[in-house]
């Protein structure tokens, strides 16, 4: 922190010390204060350039594409600066109408409106780079007609606007600029990089509009073109180089991000359209004197927010798309055992509750299987846990080829047992299905040493009731596993059914 301010007081010195000598040199040579007067303007504008293009090459790469539309702009200010001392010194011009010079000036807020119109999450979209270079291109032209009453490429003779108009042109633009980057700092970018560029952006053409419209507006009222009021000139190129060279502070983004809300999202997605709006007003503004170019900029502005709005709405549809096979995929995984990939005990629970409901509509039976594998335990203790895994895989198969009806489910019941929806089935083909469930893991021959055998077995317990809407699915639970328990008592590697009737009512436990 005491680096920083020392930082920031040092470059304040190094301003008030670059003005002070400015104002000197322009007392001291009034004879020739033009030739003096250009020489400190653009050495801080071209300082300027060369600091942001510092700041493009040291910022993330999502903020690059901003910090090098601001030196192009200050890129094109500087060639107008350059163009206009050399107009001025070697053809000592005293024109104050528009000129070449003037044009590039408003070229300047072509990129600095691209910088303001880009959302912080940037679109990938190919085509959105080249629907905005026909807008770019258009409002060339339609500033070239602001300014010259003339069509560009053409030969006609150009009616420069009067000095009084083109400071208003100046004007209009700066502060409506400044108003529009100010929404974008309101917005409260999440990101700390781009709050700093919006942070400097706005100080620098807040700044520049104030200096702007009062040097314009002194040079317009004395009609002299030098003085010591050119040192309004720089300051505002000057506060760039100190803010691009400032270090970025260490901040935390998710704290504003919060508090910017509903605001940050509705001027993140509105600020790609401000360009349209702004081709769309240049147009409007030229339709008394060229009504066909204010057409042509009116019809590509219309086409380009159309394009972006289609290209939008598809990249919508095709992300919900794909966040809609995401939450299935996820849905799907979570209904699933994964080392057995037969239903989790989540799923089982969602489809027993569905089926008795239709049950209980229809007043057909339904059928409950609970199977455990007997002796599971000392398996894994003679084998291992990675045998152990291997057996439930496979006995989860070896039970749900025993199941010949889609309705059916077979899931994971917990541990080693499994359990298994049998839908309009009856006690005797439910008991058949059980049969073929101990014959299938038999078949399997997995190797398990007890007192029941060398193989793996299964013991099954199973019950059947005709669901109503006055009972639920416990009692049918309760059932099966009152059965499941009388088959383990009993010896295992048998199936035992269970009775609605034999289960207590709760409370009675």
């Amino acid at each position: 922190m005491r680096s920083r301010l020392f930082y920031i007081a040092r470059a304040v010195a190094l301003i008030v010390g670059y003005l002070t000598l400015f104002a000197l040199c322009l007392f001291f040579t009034r004879p020739y204060k033009m030739a003096v007067s250009y020489p400190f303007q653009l050495i801080g504008v071209w300082f300027a350039v060369f600091a942001c293009i510092w700041r493009t090459v040291r910022c993330t790469s999502r903020m690059r594409i901003s910090w090098g539309l601001l030196s192009s702009a200050i890129f094109l200010w500087a060639i107008g600066l350059s163009l206009a001392a050399w107009e001025d010194l070697t053809r000592n011009s005293m024109q104050i109408d528009a000129g070449v010079s003037d044009l590039i000036y408003l070229l300047y807020g072509v990129p600095i409106l691209l910088a303001i119109s880009l959302p912080t999450e940037q679109p990938h979209v190919a085509l959105f780079p080249w629907l905005d270079g026909v807008q770019v291109l258009m409002t060339a032209c339609l500033i070239y007609i602001t300014l010259f009453s003339a069509l560009p490429f053409m030969h006609q003779t150009p009616q420069p606007i009067s000095a009084s108009l083109l400071q208003t042109t100046y004007n209009v633009e700066n502060f409506v600029f400044a108003g529009f980057v100010t929404l974008r700092l309101l917005a409260r970018p999440g990101d700390a990089e781009a709050r700093r560029f919006y942070q400097i952006l706005a100080a620098f053409l807040w700044t520049y509009a104030f200096c702007a419209a009062l040097y314009n507006y002194i040079t317009i009222a004395f009609q002299e073109q030098t003085g010591p009021y050119d040192l309004l000139v720089v300051f505002p190129f000057l506060l760039v180089v100190v803010c691009a060279l400032l270090p970025q502070p260490q901040q935390s983004a998710s704290v504003d991000a919060a508090t910017g809300g509903l605001l940050t999202s509705f001027i993140d997605n509105a600020s790609p359209i401000l360009y349209t709006y702004t081709l769309l007003a240049f147009g409007i503004a030229v339709t008394r004197t060229h009504f066909g170019w204010a057409v042509s900029a009116i019809v590509v502005a219309l086409v380009v927010y159309g394009a972006r709005s289609i290209m939008l709405q598809n990249r919508f549809i095709r992300s919900q798309y794909e966040l809609r096979q995401a939450r299935d995929q996820l849905e799907v995984i979570s209904l699933r055992d994964s080392l057995t990939g037969v239903a989790n005990r989540r799923c089982f629970d969602q489809i027993l509750a569905v089926e008795w409901d239709r049950a209980a509509r229809l007043g057909r039976p339904l059928s409950l299987l609970l199977i455990d594998i007997d002796y599971f335990k000392s398996l894994n203790d003679q084998y291992g846990h990675p045998y152990g895994d291997q057996c439930l895989t496979e006995v989860a198969g070896a039970l749900r080829s025993a199941l010949t009806r889609s309705s059916d489910l077979l899931a994971r019941y917990g541990g080693e047992e499994f359990s298994a929806i049998l839908v309009d089935t009856e006690l005797q083909d439910a008991e058949m299905v059980a049969a073929r469930m101990q014959s299938a893991v038999r078949a399997l021959s997995i190797r398990n040493e007890t007192s029941l055998g060398q193989f793996v077995t299964i013991s099954a317990g199973v019950a059947t009731c005709i669901a109503s809407q006055n009972s639920s699915s416990a009692a049918l639970i309760q059932a099966s596993d009152r059965a499941l328990y009388k088959a383990k008592q009993r010896g295992r590697n048998r199936i035992e059914i269970g009775s609605i009737a034999d289960v207590a009512p709760a409370g009675e436990f």
